[in-house]
């Protein structure tokens, strides 16, 4: 159940990432094709470059934060509470006890 999720949000940013690159790289591919060339063919040229390169950029940026950590709280698990339900694995904190130091040095170093 934790791989559907994982592989289902996967798929989203990379659709996600790829459609805003796409978008972000057309309107820069217009713009500047505008700016350099004056013939349509290479305005739109230059448009759908934009659109392959910056969508195959943006494409990989979903992928790589399908890939961070979820928020505090939203992790995925086998049971709701961990650290209440497996108590053997977990313990009180206790102060250290003090261990003379062997070179007989005080606490001043």
């Amino acid at each position: 159940m934790d791989e559907d999720r994982t592989w289902s949000r996967l798929q989203r940013n990379l659709v996600l990432g790829a459609g805003v690159g796409a978008a972000i790289g057309i309107v820069l591919g217009l713009i500047l094709g505008a700016i350099v060339f004056s013939r349509q063919g290479a305005i739109a040229a230059s448009a759908l470059a934009g659109a392959i390169g910056i969508g195959g950029l943006g494409a990989f940026w979903g992928l790589l934060s399908g890939l961070e950590s979820p928020d505090p709280g939203n992790e995925p698990g086998q049971v709701d509470e961990p650290l209440r339900d497996v108590p053997e694995l977990t313990s009180e904190e206790r102060p250290m006890r003090h261990v003379s130091d062997p070179f007989g040095r005080g606490d001043d170093g």
